[in-house]
């Protein structure tokens, strides 16, 4: 009887997780009217570096930093995305949980110490990504003659062209519509910072938020048809950076013309005023790009372009002629972004940060934005021209380019005397995609330091910086 009653209660056990899963799946039945799918991906790069402080003497700022964290010699990046997305005829969802980390033991037990350089710097940038958590979220419902949705995915007012003003995954609450057959319009209330200061209960010096509008006319006939001409406005309210109010106005167009050109531009004006901390100066600053890319043949595609940021030439008065964006996104706009590409990452003795492609956090004076608000009011601002190639072969394919990049304004204020060519940038990716779901490609990339990066820094500091990645890609 005893053996009996042993054997009861040790089966009752063994039950008692199947009996819960079964109970867990009973308690949230899929909906009955929403589809759902899933999808994914991982990307894997193991990367080598080598003088990215431009100084084979010293190993003082002889590092990148990227989402994954600081970066030296040889690190494994690596990215990892679960998502689902599903709705009906007037719901619809997307959610995608990420995991950005450098591959080793502490990461992937999700143990890691989050301290030092890779994390105290950046934990509020979003750029220590060892954790998973909700990385990109928009959930909406279709009214019918507009959409309203709410989430932090990626937003922009300009990434397919330049990428000078604005894109990133901040939290959203937004309008969408169309107004005919051929123009579209968004309208979003954006937040990048909303914080209390503990000490005084202030709610307003803490806060970040600009509010924004896009329209989308793309034309329906004759020779430019399919192409779009994009107006938008954003009105940024920057408490954090001694209360910057500017407004930004800006144009982008892109599309192909007669089959064979696709020529993309831009141009922003910030406007504005910053007057918080005993400070009093007016913001008046430009910004434009333009590039055209020529289909020879799907195999060989050529293209060039320009880019322009207005820098600041007298950091002592009262005018901010440096063009702050809200956060550029140069790395991921078509013509000359590459994920891979150094200009694109944070680099101390570059004054570059993630994503921008711009060299504004070189300066003494707060400024009005950038990402994480990097950069400065007198910021050197940049000239870049660029050309390159792009095209593929059944399933291989390739992008190179040439980039050269110069201050729009020399930042005499910390160097006299400093020269204007900061340096050129050299790019290669070649890829293999063995099918939809897996791509193996290589991407190489070299900055060659010009003459403002040994004025700036001393004369040491003229060693080409070299990045060579792997990259593994997964998709599903």
């Amino acid at each position: 009887m005893k053996k009996l009653m042993v054997f009861a209660i040790l089966l009752a056990f063994l039950a008692f997780p199947l009996t819960a899963f079964g109970v867990m799946g009973k308690m949230a039945p899929a909906s009955k009217d929403i589809n759902v799918s899933w999808f994914g991906s991982l990307k894997t790069y193991p990367s080598w570096m080598s003088e990215l402080d431009f100084n084979s003497d010293t190993d003082v700022n002889d590092f990148m930093i990227d989402e994954n964290g600081a970066m030296t010699d040889h690190n494994v990046r690596n990215e990892l995305r679960m998502g689902w997305k599903g709705g009906n005829d007037t719901f619809d969802f997307m959610i995608i949980l990420e995991a950005d980390f450098n591959l080793d033991k502490n990461n992937t037990d999700r143990g890691s110490q989050k301290n030092g350089l890779t994390y105290a710097a950046l934990d509020d940038q979003g750029m220590t990504g060892d954790d998973f958590g909700v990385e990109k979220l928009d959930i909406g419902y279709n009214f019918g003659p507009f959409r309203i949705h709410t989430g932090w995915t990626t937003r922009w007012l300009d990434l397919k062209t330049g990428g000078l003003v604005y894109g990133d995954d901040h939290p959203y609450i937004g309008l969408t519509g169309n107004i005919g057959e051929n123009f579209k319009w968004e309208a979003d209330y954006t937040i990048v910072y909303d914080a209390i200061d503990v000490a005084t209960l202030d709610g307003d010096n803490l806060d970040w938020r600009f509010y924004s509008v896009k329209g989308i006319y793309t034309i329906p006939s004759g020779f430019a048809k399919g192409f779009v001409i994009s107006p938008f406005y954003a009105f940024s309210d920057n408490s954090v950076q001694n209360n910057a109010q500017v407004s930004y106005f800006g144009l982008e167009g892109y599309g192909k013309l007669g089959g064979m050109f696709t020529p993309r531009f831009e141009i922003a004006y910030a406007d504005g005023d910053m007057d918080g901390n005993g400070v009093d100066f007016d913001i008046s600053a430009m910004a434009a790009f333009a590039s055209v890319d020529i289909e020879i043949c799907p195999g060989f595609i050529p293209y060039l372009g320009i880019r322009w940021e207005e820098g600041d030439s007298d950091p002592t008065d009262d005018d901010i002629d440096a063009f702050n964006a809200i956060t550029d996104i140069a790395r991921y706009t078509p013509t000359f972004g590459m994920e891979n590409a150094i200009v694109y990452r944070y680099l101390t003795s570059l004054g570059t940060h993630l994503y921008s492609g711009n060299f504004n956090r070189t300066g003494t004076q707060t400024g009005y934005g950038g990402i994480s608000n990097s950069s400065t009011g007198d910021a050197p601002g940049l000239l870049m021209w660029g050309l390159g190639a792009k095209g593929k072969y059944g399933q291989w394919s390739y992008k190179v380019q040439y980039m050269d990049f110069s201050f729009d304004e020399e930042p005499d204020q910390l160097v006299a005397g400093v020269d204007d060519e900061v340096g050129q940038e050299f790019d290669l990716r070649v890829a293999y995609a063995f099918s939809n779901h897996f791509t193996i490609a290589n991407c190489f990339a070299a900055f060659d330091p010009g003459d403002a990066i040994e004025d700036l820094w001393g004369n040491d500091y003229d060693d080409t910086a070299l990045v060579n990645t792997i990259e593994l890609i997964w998709k599903w």
